[in-house]
């Protein structure tokens, strides 16, 4: 019987795979394309051999049909299947990388088995070489010969065929890892080889041009990763509906049984063709050798393609000359030639619905794209779809080539035809009048396959084997990849590790953001990673944001860019407990969770500092109410929970109970990240350093954690150093890079700094650089008004009266242009008021990032919660806080307030409810409205973002002010001149809390944090005498200072010196 068969797809037990990949939906779909035996993948997965264990039963010979039991609601779908019966066939996909020849390889396999018994003997063989349940399609160390051995050791009578045979990365004649021939890879046992996937980026005539291949049955699957996706590519028989009739039709065992393939054009793949897409470059294979490879706009290599291995190894001039070519069917889904019509998406709304009347009118999908004469489509669809389906079966189509990962196009109409196409008019006939030439030609081999061998032999001669060169991105000795150009070996050679977890010990100014950012590019462009498994988690939106953007720079692509997760850790947790839970619930910063121990839970005032405190370290180490023996504790949560409330700890330990005690969601959470990336590792706390035990199981995962044992900072909040200390027992399999060079800092600021630190090996800097600057003061102010005159002195002076001064010259000898070269660093935000004072008198523009966001002190806070209120009106803590609170009824306003764009709802609140605590505060409201701009219209993300921001999130580097920060808030920006103040026993180390004990080592490394702020002059400061918390203050030089070399000091005395009043040329009225 004649029938089609789609044997490569996944699971979703497979990573990046849909979660409906179950066989009730694979046998609606399979019947919705036309599709009678589909392949059930990832059966060396223990999970997913139960459920089709549980949910087939036994057809005919080594075919299995699903149970009734287990057939959807045919009401409940949006089209009823066509009638057709759908079979299943035992099948699996393995990744082989293994090292073979000197070279490393990386091969997919495919396996299919006659029965369970089979497969069940294949996956106990498998278990005792690697894992094979954490993923659906299991990586194995393993040579692909010895697979194919364990395989037939089984069953004999077990199919091997392997996978997409040109995927650059992944496949038996892959051009990154893989062989020139089919023997290669298989060894002595290659003649059980009977059959290959050509795979989505080839088609028969690019295999045709390789007569090795003529003995192999050429296939084609869709290798789909949701149930939509099935028949991309497909197969087609007229043989007995078996397993031994389909693997005898394989075999080539009878004449005729094995009918062809339905093919994906493979154009459409994002790199057929050679080229560079940041120059907007695209050339087939011969252009790239007539151009020696080098880009025409950069002067780089090209990126070479599928099209272009094909070539290399192709011996054929002609594919006329190959005997027995069985037909192909080069297919447009039916979606997307809906999407061209209505020029909307494929997965629309609207195409949707055209899409399953169509189904319900004339049968499976494949039957309206196959078989269907014309006048019969024309009695169920219109003109215009019938045309472009008959275009697509004589292949008169418009292509553009995909090339160096940009997908290529496959259209039907051009774009004058689709003007009017799209309009539905009725003067069909010449809106689509058919001009022949301007069709892309059915020849699949567009260029001169003579010409291109015999150029590349001309290039022989001269030792210069270009294909090679291109394909392993080397030119004139030099092998780095366009994307690793950037960086330093130590750089390279972290970014592109190759896989198993990874520690980067990267200090102050070493690129530690573009390693992190070049590691996920890679990831996904040479590596093929799906963008939705790679997590990368930071501390703050700020980080996150940066992130986002180098990748975007990188990637050119902004889908791409998106589909990553780059999130704070509390955004992550938010995320998890949002999807599992389901609930609306608002998140409560520190001041709110002290009002609620107060006023709710009548905590003493006395208590409510160390009583929160308490709470917050409870979360942070993951100790349970009921061991916790505190009452507030277990009230204080009965209270959250009952109010529909997160505090910030909360949105970091109830992730890691959740997946703790939900073991099917943390399997879909640890299947959906793949690849995880930590910034900071060294400032994460226990429950931060559980919840990344839990998604990145040891010993061996895909952990990629960069940071820097120096720069933890974080005690005060339970982070632990000790945890990035012990990252290579946790995985003891871990490679560890170093980076060495600091792009950021001067080599005096190194040495300083690393003589307070007094721990590590000393980084190298660009250059010497300038001494560092220490200047005594008598009093807190004078050392206020030194920096600034200084500043001013620095910048040539900024107002006229500088120079009448005498504090500047009027010129700049530093070198500095900008008050954002500059930064003022405090050990708390209590020492800022007359560091702003001297600001405000000298009028030296600057701006402030210190402990707690804008959003968390008011009026900011008032506002946040307002806004809350009136965009949740049923939250049960918004109302019976906020309900009753303005003087006008809030019903009549909400649904005006809500009609605005955001920040007029911003501007509105704050000035018909909080306009007596934002006046003489318009600053203020516009930093935060300038922080609300980047948000749009959404709302929901701007209440998350603000409600889990921090400091620096409303800190603006591009302004032109002077940055007065906070040690903590200066964290992972840098300037060209950095100044701290008071640098003085007391502060640094700080004692002046009186109950918390002074973590001296914590306060080193926090200095250190501030000097590796400077790339190019430090000063640091301090004061014999200093008015600080409602007292007069007398402390020494901070002991920290003592152990930076003499020879890296300039001590400096004040020159300035009060003018003489000058005689301004009037006449003495007194004499």
């Amino acid at each position: 019987m004649k029938f089609i068969a789609d044997l490569h797809i996944h699971s979703h037990y497979s990573i990046a795979t849909s979660k409906n990949l179950m066989p009730e939906y694979l046998d609606y779909w399979a019947r919705l394309k036309g599709i009678t035996v589909v392949g059930s993948g990832d059966f060396t997965h223990p999970g997913w051999l139960k459920e089709l264990k549980d949910k087939l039963e036994p057809a005919e010979e080594g075919l299995f049909k699903l149970k009734d039991t287990y057939r959807p609601d045919l009401h409940a779908l949006p089209v009823p299947p066509p009638s057709g019966r759908v079979r299943f066939m035992l099948t699996t996909e393995i990744s082989n990388i293994y090292k073979k020849d000197g070279r490393l390889r990386k091969v997919h396999n495919l396996i299919f088995a006659p029965d369970f018994e089979t497969a069940e003997k294949v996956q106990t063989e498998l278990a005792k070489i690697g894992n094979i349940a954490s993923d659906g399609r299991p990586i194995l160390g393993l040579d692909s010969r010895d697979l194919l051995e364990i395989a037939l050791q089984c069953n004999e009578n077990i199919f091997f065929v392997p996978a997409h045979i040109w995927t650059p990365w992944f496949s038996a004649l892959g051009a990154k890892s893989g062989f020139d021939s089919i023997e290669a890879c298989y060894g002595d046992l290659h003649e059980h080889i009977h059959a290959v996937e050509t795979g989505l980026s080839s088609d028969p005539p690019m295999n045709w041009m390789c007569s090795f291949l003529d003995r192999y049955t050429l296939i084609s699957n869709s290798d789909a990763h949701s149930p939509e996706k099935l028949g991309r590519e497909a197969n087609l028989f007229d043989c007995e509906l078996t397993y031994s009739g389909i693997t005898g039709a394989l075999r080539q065992e009878n004449e005729g049984q094995f009918l062809g393939t339905v093919e994906f054009f493979p154009q459409e793949g994002k790199y057929h063709y050679d080229g560079h897409r940041k120059c907007r470059v695209c050339w087939d294979p011969l252009q790239t050798l007539q151009n020696d490879g080098r880009c025409p706009v950069c002067g780089k290599m090209v990126t070479v393609g599928v099209m272009h291995r094909v070539a290399r190894l192709a011996d054929r001039d002609h594919v006329e000359t190959r005997k027995d070519k069985p037909p192909f069917y080069s297919l447009i889904p039916l979606k997307e030639l809906l999407s061209e019509l209505y020029e909307t998406g494929p997965t629309s709304k609207r195409v949707s619905e055209a899409y399953n009347q169509l189904i319900k009118k004339a049968g499976s999908e494949f039957n309206i794209l196959l078989h269907l004469p014309p006048d019969e489509l024309s009695r169920v669809t219109n003109d215009l779809l019938v045309e472009g389906i008959g275009r697509m079966r004589r292949g008169l189509v418009y292509i553009r080539e995909g090339y160096d990962g940009e997908f290529g196009r496959i259209r039907v109409f051009d774009k004058k035809e689709a003007k009017s196409v799209s309009s539905q008019t009725k003067l069909f006939a010449s809106a689509v009048k058919e001009t022949g030439n301007d069709y892309h030609s059915l020849q699949h081999i567009r260029f001169d396959i003579t010409e291109y061998r015999r150029l590349a032999e001309l290039k022989r001669p001269k030792q210069l084997d270009l294909v090679e060169a291109l394909e392993s991105k080397e030119s004139e000795g030099q092998k780095v990849h366009p994307l690793l150009a950037p960086l330093n070996e130590e750089q390279r050679a972290a970014a592109a590790h190759a896989d198993g977890p990874a520690l980067i010990v990267a200090g102050p100014g070493t690129g530690k953001t573009r390693v992190l950012t070049t590691r996920i590019a890679w990831l996904l462009e040479e590596q093929q990673v799906d963008a939705e498994n790679v997590l990368a988690v930071t501390f703050t939106n700020r980080a996150a944001q940066e992130m986002r953007e180098r990748l975007r720079r990188l990637l050119e692509s902004t889908e791409q860019t998106e589909e990553v997760k780059v999130v704070t850790f509390h955004t992550l947790g938010y995320q998890l407990l949002q999807e599992r839970l389901d609930e609306r619930r608002v998140i409560v910063d520190e001041t709110e969770k002290r009002r609620v121990l107060r006023k709710e839970l009548n905590c003493p005032a006395e208590e409510l500092k160390e009583r929160a405190a308490k709470i917050s370290r409870f979360k942070q180490t993951l100790t349970m109410p009921e061991k916790s023996g505190d009452k507030f504790y277990k009230a204080y949560q009965n209270f959250l929970q009952a109010h529909l409330l997160y505090d910030l700890d909360d949105l970091v330990s109830l992730p890691v109970f959740l997946l703790q005690q939900d073991a099917d969601y943390l399997r879909r959470i640890r299947e959906q990240f793949r690849w995880i990336l930590v910034d900071e590792y060294q400032d994460i706390n226990e429950a931060q350093y559980q919840l990344l035990q839990l998604i990145a199981s040891p010993p061996q995962s895909d952990l990629f954690v960069i940071g820097d044992p120096n720069q933890a900072i974080y005690g005060f909040r339970g982070a632990d150093a000790g945890f990035i200390r012990r990252f290579t027992e946790d995985y003891p399999q871990a490679v560890v890079y170093n980076l060495r060079e600091s792009y950021r800092c001067s080599q005096s600021v190194l040495r300083a700094s690393h003589n307070v630190i007094a721990s590590g090996p000393l980084l190298k800097g660009l250059q010497e650089g300038v001494k560092i600057t220490i200047a005594p003061q008598s009093s807190d102010k004078s050392e206020a008004e030194f920096i600034a005159r200084h500043i001013e002195n620095m910048l040539g002076g900024v107002r006229f009266f500088s120079m009448d001064s005498g504090v500047s010259g009027g010129e700049s000898e530093s070198g500095l242009q900008s008050f954002a070269d500059f930064a003022v660093l405090v050990r708390t935000s209590r020492q800022m008021k007359p560091i702003e004072k001297a600001f405000r008198d000298h009028s030296i523009p600057w701006q402030v990032a210190e402990e707690e966001s804008l959003f968390h002190k008011e009026p900011g806070r008032s506002l946040l919660e307002a806004l809350y209120f009136i965009s949740l009106p049923e939250h049960p803590y918004l109302r019976y806080k906020w309900e009753g609170l303005f003087e006008e009824d809030i019903e009549k306003e909400r649904e005006h307030i809500n009609g605005l764009p955001l920040n007029e709802r911003l501007r509105f609140i704050a000035g018909k409810y909080f306009e007596k605590e934002f006046k003489d505060k318009n600053e203020l409201l516009e930093t935060l409205l300038q922080f609300g701009a980047s948000f749009g219209s959404d709302v929901n993300g701007f209440l998350k973002s603000a409600s889990l921001g921090s400091p620096i999130d409303t800190f603006h580097p591009q302004s032109d002010r002077v940055a007065l920060l906070t040690f903590h808030a200066a964290k992972g920006l840098e300037f060209k001149c950095v100044f701290i103040a008071g640098c003085e026993d007391g502060l640094l180390p700080y004692a002046l809390s009186g109950k918390t004990p002074t973590d001296r080592e914590e306060e080193r490394r926090l200095l250190y944090v501030g000097m590796t702020r400077a790339q190019k002059y430090l000063i640091l400061t301090h004061a014999n005498r200093r008015f600080l918390m409602g007292r007069s203050l007398r402390m020494k030089r901070s002991p920290f200072l003592d152990a930076i070399e003499k020879d890296l000091i300039e001590l400096h005395k004040s020159a300035y010196k009060k003018p003489a009043k000058k005689d301004d040329g009037q006449l003495n009225l007194f004499g």
